[in-house]
C-alpha cells in the first residue's frame, strides 16, 4: 500500500513538473539605462555645466515657446493639481 502511495505520489509530481516547463515562460522586459553623451565620465566639466546652465536659464527666461515646451515636457505628467500648478509656477 506505501508503495503505491509513492509510486503515486512520484507520477504526480513528475506530471506537475511536465506541465510546468510546458507552459509559457513569462518575459520581463524593462528599459535599459538610458545614457545621453554628457553622462559619460571624462567629458564632464565643472565649467561647461555652468555655461549650460546660464543658456538654459536665459532660454527660459527670454524664449516663451521654449519656456513652454519645458512646462509641456516637465510638468505635463505631473497629474495632481497642486503639483502641476507649482511645477508650472517654478518656471515664472
Amino acid at each position: 500500500m506505501i508503495r503505491i502511495t509513492a509510486l503515486a505520489l512520484a507520477a504526480a509530481f513528475a506530471v506537475g513538473i511536465a506541465a510546468a516547463e510546458a507552459a509559457p515562460q513569462a518575459q520581463i522586459v524593462t528599459n535599459g539605462p538610458q545614457v545621453n553623451p554628457g553622462d559619460v565620465g571624462g567629458s564632464w566639466s565643472a565649467r561647461q555645466d555652468r555655461i549650460e546652465s546660464r543658456r538654459y536659464d536665459h532660454l527660459v527666461a527670454a524664449d516663451p515657446a521654449f519656456r513652454a515646451y519645458r512646462i509641456r515636457k516637465e510638468c505635463g505628467p505631473v497629474t495632481d493639481p497642486r503639483l502641476h500648478a507649482k511645477c508650472v509656477a517654478s518656471f515664472q
